[in-house]
């Protein structure tokens, strides 16, 4: 009879492998087990994932409704200027078939742009022809004058100056520039029914030609200067001379109040001066290329900045500011069709040659020797 053989190791190891083992955790323990540990970390990540994919959603659709609502926000300039991100210049309808128009950034910098080369080209004329103006007016007297491209040069050691000649070459050049404001203003201005562009540059010269008669006489008395020696050589008292800066300067706020409606009249599209787009029509055409405008006229004039032409400028602002007090004005009946905005080269061409000749040529000086002569010969 044969004897049974002890297994060996590896045959028992075997049999252990085969039989079903007793689950001996308890329940207690049964959740500190690492398949169901690494069970509950799937589902958190799961959910994670989930969370997270909708929280992104949420963020896109938050963004998207804020976009609408700054594109939309017509009550308010500011958004429309820097976040409105409609590039179209197409006029919008809404379900209703109302008429919408949303400003673009595109938009925006194309119209202050064009304004602001206005502005300057304007600017330059009326100033030329104030100097010039003070120049011819002081050759009668035999009074000879440099044009430099920031002020007129006379000889102050002259024998032929009298109180009488320097109230009237003080007074000559913003009289003049007052007579050419208002001819551009309320003439010039409403014979270019069908050209936008062009009563825009009428605009702008027919309120540089008052600024520098009025805004002057302000800056005159603060500088004693330019036309301040009209006040000063007619000897009135600091009362008198800054009581009628102080109407000049009422002045000066009422016809940029006034010229609110005229101004209107220089857009290229009725929908921009609806009144819900006024406030920003009126930045876009004053008040940004005014300061623009400004801007760059001083930093033409650099390092020799007179403090007379200056405040000149500063106190021209007044106009520009003072339009943005009367958005209620009517519409004036000016318009011919609803244009696209578009950037107008040749008048950057003009401002760029303007810009260059009157910095580059005056900076030495442009010297004026005229002469009147009268010869009467008997019969």
């Amino acid at each position: 009879m044969n004897q049974l053989q002890r297994p060996s190791r590896f045959h028992s190891f075997l049999s252990k492998m085969r039989k079903p083992t007793k689950d001996t955790r308890s329940a207690s323990s049964e959740g500190l087990s690492w398949s169901r540990i690494m069970l509950n970390y799937r589902v958190y990540r799961a959910e994670m994932r989930l969370y997270k994919t909708q929280q992104k959603q949420r963020k896109a659709q938050l963004k998207k409704q804020l976009r609408e609502e700054r594109k939309n926000e017509l009550s308010n300039p500011f958004f429309q200027l820097f976040f409105s991100k409609e590039r179209s210049r197409k006029v919008f309808s809404d379900a209703e078939g109302n008429v919408l128009y949303i400003p673009s950034v595109l938009n925006s910098v194309i119209h202050i742009f064009n304004s602001t080369l206005s502005f300057i080209v304007a600017y330059l004329l009326v100033y030329l022809i104030y100097q010039f103006t003070v120049i011819l007016t002081a050759s009668f007297q035999e009074i000879y004058g440099v044009l430099y491209y920031y002020q007129v040069d006379f000889n102050d050691h002259s024998t032929n100056w009298t109180v009488l000649n320097i109230i009237a070459i003080t007074l000559s050049g913003p009289l003049v520039s007052l007579s050419i404001g208002l001819y551009f203003y309320n003439s010039l201005f409403f014979k270019a029914k069908q050209y936008a562009t062009l009563r825009l540059f009428y605009y702008w010269v027919g309120l540089h030609g008052m600024a520098f008669f009025f805004a002057a006489f302000i800056s005159g008395v603060i500088t004693n200067k330019g036309f301040g020696y009209v006040p000063l050589w007619l000897f009135w008292n600091d009362f008198t001379r800054f009581f009628f800066a102080l109407l000049a300067l009422v002045g000066l706020g009422l016809i940029g109040y006034f010229s609110a409606a005229r101004l209107q009249a220089t857009s290229n599209n009725s929908f921009r001066i609806v009144k819900e787009n006024r406030a920003l029509f009126f930045m876009h055409q004053s008040l940004i290329p005014f300061l623009l405008g400004s801007a760059l006229i001083l930093a033409v004039k650099m390092p020799n900045n007179q403090a007379y032409d200056t405040l000149i400028l500063v106190f021209g602002s007044v106009f520009s500011i003072a339009v943005l007090f009367n958005l209620d004005t009517p519409n004036y009946p000016l318009f011919r069709s609803n244009n696209r905005a578009m950037f107008n080269f040749s008048l950057f061409l003009l401002t760029l040659v303007l810009l260059y000749i009157w910095r580059i040529f005056l900076a030495d000086g442009l010297h004026f020797f005229i002469q009147f002569i009268i010869k009467v010969t008997p019969l």
